[in-house]
């Protein structure tokens, strides 16, 4: 895998992680609106993270 390669599946990555957990997170506000702010964020984190390193694992192997 050359350079470039390996830059654009990181790239890739990182957007399809942010996308699934910026959706992950709305539907939980959508779903539990009483909820308080840090939930959602610690939400979108752990989604966030999880998401990224399990498409890295993917990308990278």
């Amino acid at each position: 895998m050359t350079e470039e390669e390996r830059k654009r599946k990181v790239r890739k990555s990182l957007i399809a992680s942010v996308i699934t957990s910026s959706a992950l997170a709305l539907l939980t506000y959508l779903t539990m609106p009483d909820m308080k702010p840090a939930f959602y964020v610690l939400m979108w984190f752990g989604t966030f993270f999880v998401w990224w390193i399990w498409t890295m694992m993917d990308a990278l192997h």
